[in-house]
């Protein structure tokens, strides 16, 4: 059981003691976010280790093992419009012979 001085397992209670240009960095801040000091020290973290993660890899890289690994026709790139069009004719086609009830 937690007294009231203990803090939950999953928070951390910061004391720092700002001086200087820090304090009056961080004073100006939370003047113009309007943030409290909790929220404005959050964001700054969140921000801070966000910009320290490695940079994605680049998209080539990310599709490297797919490009190519597909099965189909080899020209499929260059007729891919006159096949679909032709798909699209054809289930048009079966779609307006479909017979229909008469409207009565």
């Amino acid at each position: 059981m937690m007294g009231p001085a203990s803090t939950p397992p999953n928070e951390v209670r910061i004391n720092a003691r700002l001086s200087g240009d820090d304090a009056a960095l961080f004073q100006k801040l939370l003047q113009i976010t309007g943030l409290s000091a909790s929220e404005l020290l959050r964001t700054a973290l969140r921000e801070y280790y966000a910009a320290q993660q490695p940079p994605p890899a680049h998209p080539l890289e990310l599709l490297q093992n797919f490009i190519g690994s597909g099965e189909g026709p080899e020209n499929l790139s260059i007729s891919y419009k006159e096949r679909l069009s032709q798909l699209l004719e054809n289930k048009l086609s079966s779609y307006v012979q479909e017979s229909r009830a008469p409207y009565g």
